[in-house]
């Protein structure tokens, strides 16, 4: 049975965290990373990873810790499963956002401080 992929949406890194158009429901994720500023990530901007996190629909508006991803030249898998008491709970949606994991975040202007790239979302299906 061949392998399916779903996009849950491709943004630009930013400086603010900003959530993916589609709800995930899969445990597994395929990242793809695309440098859109080619000079500007060859020049002095600062070229950040992302961190992504996932935030649940239960009472408490949980979060997930803050996970880095890098900006990779090959397609990336990561196995992010749902904790296990959500999942007991019956929760099997969840969000994911993204924002620019350097420690200059807030320090700097974003338009002309940082390298720019997209970061691509899919999920198993």
């Amino acid at each position: 049975m061949p392998i399916s992929w779903s996009s849950l949406g491709e943004l630009e890194v930013a400086d603010t965290w900003q959530i993916f158009p589609i709800d995930a429901t899969s445990d597994t994720f395929r990242i793809t990373t695309t440098i859109t500023d080619l000079t500007g990530w060859e020049s002095l901007r600062i070229r950040s990873g992302a961190y992504i996190r996932f935030s649940y629909p239960d009472l408490l508006s949980t979060k997930s810790p803050k996970i880095y991803i890098p900006v990779l030249e090959d397609i990336t898998l990561y196995e992010l499963p749902m904790p296990k008491e959500l999942r007991e709970e019956g929760y099997l949606l969840r969000s994911v956002s993204c924002r620019l994991a350097s420690r200059w975040v807030g320090n700097i202007d974003f338009i002309t401080g940082f390298a720019k790239w997209n970061l691509k979302l899919e999920q198993l299906i």
